[in-house]
C-alpha cells in the first residue's frame, strides 16, 4: 500500500544540499527556474509545474501536513519539474540560491498578520525585498496576492530602496487556492495583486551557516539542570522542555530559537559515553544551522556546567 504522499522524490532535505544549491543538477536540466512561497496544499505549484513543463519549480512550506497534500498533487500530475522543502524562504533564499538565478517568484496569500505583535513576523519587508531581489535574473518579476488591503499598503511602503518598480492592481477571484476561495466564499470580491518588476540589482551581504560546537563534559546531574532563557543581539532561547532517560544515560532538551523572523524548535541531546557526557544537536534534527542554533548549544553547555557547579570546558577534539 503507497502512503497518502506517494512519493518523497520531489521532496528536498536542505541539509544535503551544497550552498548554494546546484538546481540544474537537482533538476536534470538549466531550464529557468521560478519559486513559490508558502505553497500551501500545493494546488497551484501542482497546476503551474503542469501547464509549464519547460520551467523547473521550487516551493517552500513549513508544515508538514501541507507538505504531504503537495506531494500528493504533484505526484499524482505526474511532473518532474517539482521539487518542495521544508524551510522558512528567509534563510532558504539566502543560503540555497545564488544572485540572479531566479526568473519568477509567486506567492499568494502569505498571512498578514494584522495584530502589531505580529507584524514582526511579516514576510516582505525590505530586507527581504532586497535579498528577493538579488536572487531574481535582470528582469525578473515577484508576484504577491493577498486579501489584506493594510498587509498591501505595509509592502508598498517597503519597496523603495529595494531595486524594483511596483504596480499594485485589484483584481478578483483567479488563482483558486484554498485560501483565495475561503474569502470569495465569505463575500470578498477583490483582492490586492502586487507585481515587483526588477529595474536594478541589489548587492546583499551573502549569509554563512554558523560552525556548530561540540562540547563534552567530565560531569551531569540531570537533576539538577535548569536552563534559564536567554535573549541578547537578536537572538531568544528558551527551553521548553528536558527529559532524561536513566537507562540509556541521555538527556533530551528541546529548546526555542527566535532570530531574525526565523523560529526553530530543536532538540539537544546530552549523552554518556567513553569521553564524558557529549552536547550535541540529535540525529535528524531539520533546521537551518544559524547563530541562534549555535547560542542554544552553547546555553545548554552552560546549563549542564552549572548543574554540577562546575567551569569544566573542553570542545570536541581538544586533549
Amino acid at each position: 500500500m503507497k502512503p497518502f504522499y506517494i512519493s518523497l522524490k520531489p521532496f528536498l532535505d536542505h541539509q544535503v544540499l551544497p550552498r548554494p544549491a546546484h538546481w540544474a543538477t537537482i533538476f536534470g536540466n538549466d531550464r529557468p527556474v521560478e519559486v513559490e512561497i508558502g505553497f500551501g496544499n500545493g494546488e497551484y505549484l501542482a497546476r503551474l509545474s503542469t501547464q509549464n513543463p519547460q520551467v523547473n519549480y521550487v516551493g517552500f512550506e513549513e508544515y508538514c501536513e501541507r507538505i504531504q497534500r503537495t506531494l500528493r498533487k504533484v505526484n499524482h500530475a505526474g511532473v518532474v519539474n517539482a521539487r518542495v522543502l521544508r524551510l522558512d524562504v528567509r534563510p532558504g533564499f539566502d543560503l540555497l540560491f545564488a544572485p540572479k538565478t531566479v526568473r519568477f517568484i509567486h506567492c499568494l496569500f502569505p498571512p498578514p498578520w494584522p495584530k502589531k505583535s505580529g507584524a514582526k513576523h511579516r514576510l516582505f519587508d525590505t530586507a527581504f525585498l532586497r535579498l528577493a531581489n538579488n536572487r531574481l535574473r535582470d528582469g525578473g518579476t515577484l508576484k504577491i496576492v493577498t486579501d489584506h488591503r493594510p498587509y498591501a499598503g505595509w509592502i508598498t511602503d517597503n519597496v523603495p530602496g529595494t531595486g524594483f518598480d511596483l504596480r499594485l492592481e485589484k483584481v478578483p477571484a483567479r488563482y483558486d487556492t484554498k485560501f483565495e476561495r475561503k474569502w470569495a466564499e465569505g463575500g470578498q470580491k477583490e483582492f490586492y495583486e502586487l507585481t515587483l518588476a526588477k529595474k536594478e540589482h541589489v548587492n546583499v551581504a551573502r549569509r554563512k551557516d554558523a560552525a556548530m560546537q561540540h562540547y563534552v563534559m567530565e560531569r551531569f546531574d540531570p537533576d539538577r539542570f535548569s536552563m534559564p532563557d536567554h535573549s541578547a543581539d537578536g537572538i531568544a532561547v528558551v527551553c521548553k522542555d528536558f527529559l532524561y532517560d536513566p537507562k540509556r544515560k541521555t538527556a533530551m532538551v528541546h529548546v526555542l530559537v527566535n532570530e531574525e523572523h526565523l523560529l526553530q524548535n530543536i532538540r539537544i541531546v546530552i549523552v554518556n559515553g567513553k569521553k564524558g557526557w557529549t552536547i550535541n544537536l540529535a540525529q535528524g534534527s531539520l533546521l537551518m544551522p544559524t547563530a541562534g542554533v549555535a547560542k542554544a548549544l552553547e546555553c545548554v553547555h552552560q546549563a549542564a556546567l552549572a548543574s554540577v557547579g562546575a567551569i569544566i570546558d573542553r570542545p570536541r577534539g581538544e586533549n
